[in-house]
């Protein structure tokens, strides 16, 4: 039977992968039904997946996505909205993908993680990289104790200019704005490379046009074992995304992130991998699309241990929120219109 999912909130474009896996594996996604309280949000969203041929039911009320036989609801809205969308997914009985990051205040998080413990739900956050092939061979090195003590992280994910120029308005809501809208999918894995840092020192800039909001950043984390360190920017020409691990006994860096490509130097042989020199790996099409969000939720569903605990998304958003100079746990900068 395939998993039966729903929309709660459609805002964000990654809901757009949820669908293509939808049309790509009918066998083992189903879409049930679609809310957003925005009709130009529904209506971008119907054209833009139109491609997909899928009919996907669109209901006029929250209500209706949570009294759905949607086992899982995808939570795909504004940042501010999520967290009520997700506590009320879950109040229901639904199993929950939040969309990055994981809401704007931190207490509330804190709530929804043991709502779900106590329903004994999922709640899985939609860092998707975690499960890009190149990704999740450095995870595995890393585990095996192949990479040695990682000591140094580093991760660079601009969102380049000419891009997504809607969500110029969407960052000046938040305390961060860029940073804190990008950056956690390269904490999610630092902190899986490093663990959660002790001191996080951000240097945030306010470089480009009225200079209000920030849109140049840099964090250097400092943890038990090594240093890592996020930057973004809204004002790139171009787009070259990158994460590099480096350990005392080897280097992986892939790059542009998301792609299939690994690029490795290991001090020793290991499955494979040659010592002592460069080697560049490109996993397959069907490698790429083996893991997802989808098929992890279906697993845990099942009885499979979540990849990536509560404990651990927690760790990612204080992390977060302390990169964005936030002490409080709250990253609303400006009430939403």
């Amino acid at each position: 039977m395939p998993l039966k999912v729903a929309f709660l909130g459609a805002w964000h474009s990654h809901a757009t992968m949820h669908v293509r896996e939808a049309a790509e594996r009918p066998e083992e996604v189903e879409l049930m039904a679609m809310y957003d309280p925005e009709a130009e949000v529904i209506a971008r969203n119907l054209e833009r997946w139109a491609e997909y041929g899928l009919t996907i039911p669109v209901v006029p009320s929250q209500q209706d996505v949570l009294d759905s036989e949607a086992e899982v609801v995808i939570v795909e809205g504004h940042v501010y909205q999520n967290l009520n969308y997700a506590e009320a997914a879950l109040q229901a009985g639904k199993h929950v993908i939040l969309e990055k990051p994981a809401g704007v205040d931190l207490d509330q998080l804190h709530r929804i993680h043991a709502l779900a413990q106590e329903k004994k739900l999922h709640l899985n956050m939609a860092y998707m990289w975690r499960y890009n092939p190149a990704i999740q061979e450095i995870l595995r090195l890393h585990a095996m104790g192949d990479l040695g003590q990682v000591c140094q992280y580093r991760g660079h994910i601009p969102k380049p200019k000419a891009w997504h120029k809607e969500l110029a308005l969407e960052y000046t809501l938040y305390h961060g704005a860029a940073y804190f809208e990008m950056a956690g999918h390269l904490i999610d894995l630092m902190v899986a490379f490093l663990g959660e840092p002790t001191r996080v020192l951000p240097a945030l800039g306010r470089h480009y046009g009225e200079r209000q909001d920030v849109d140049n950043a840099m964090v250097i984390h400092e943890c038990s074992d090594g240093l890592g360190m996020v930057d973004t920017t809204a004002m790139q020409i171009g787009m070259d995304r990158r994460v590099e691990v480096h350990g005392t006994g080897g280097t992986a860096l892939h790059e542009p992130l998301g792609s299939n490509n690994l690029r490795m130097f290991l001090e020793k042989e290991i499955d494979g991998y040659p010592a002592g020199e460069w080697v560049e790996r490109e996993f397959t099409p069907e490698q790429a699309k083996a893991g997802s969000l989808l098929r992890e939720m279906a697993a845990c569903i099942d009885g499979k241990t979540p990849d990536f605990s509560l404990a651990h998304d927690l760790a990612v958003q204080r992390t977060l929120l302390r990169g964005c100079g936030v002490d409080d746990g709250r990253a609303l900068a400006k009430t939403p219109a």
